[in-house]
């Protein structure tokens, strides 16, 4: 049996994650996750896409997402994970999928949602472990909220800059 085609919808908003195959960590240091920010910044300039928020893992990423007419999310997304992948296979010397299967995205139809997606992510970290609050963290949009723009030319906060968002 085939897998389901994705619906699309003109300019919405989708909490996005795609993970490591087999749960690898693709995301070994801080020159991985750079690498990811740049294929972002490159795609978001390139699609014209919006993104809300962004936690990046040492395995996987999620992504809060707002599509736009002319690239629907699958277009999106094949982009940034395809260059990705590109490179990474090149400096790794590694043979193989990258990513486990497809991306996974959830549409969000209310802006209550966007709230508790972005409360979710920025909360990875913490609840993995890694830190022991969000702020210290460096690889999520926490800090972009927290301190209203910080790095604008990636983060949306316009529409969801509330603070309340993020603790």
């Amino acid at each position: 049996m085939g897998r389901m085609a994705r619906i699309y919808y003109d300019n919405a908003v989708y909490h996005v994650m795609a993970r490591g195959n087999n749960r690898r960590k693709i995301f070994k240091d801080h020159n991985f996750k750079r690498l990811f920010i740049n294929k972002l910044n490159k795609y978001k300039k390139q699609l014209g896409f919006k993104l809300y928020g962004i936690v990046i893992m040492d395995n996987h990423v999620h992504m809060i997402i707002e599509a736009n007419r002319r690239h629907n999310i699958s277009c999106i997304m094949q982009k940034i994970l395809l260059s990705f992948s590109f490179n990474y296979r090149k400096l790794e010397n590694y043979i193989g999928h990258v990513w486990q299967g497809r991306f996974q995205c959830r549409l969000i139809e209310e802006e209550s949602y966007i709230h508790d997606c972005l409360e979710y992510i920025h909360n990875n970290p913490v609840k993995a472990g890694i830190v022991k609050n969000a702020d210290e963290y460096l690889w999520s949009s926490y800090r972009q909220y927290k301190e209203k723009g910080c790095n604008p030319e990636l983060i949306e906060i316009d529409n969801y800059g509330d603070t309340s968002v993020v603790t």
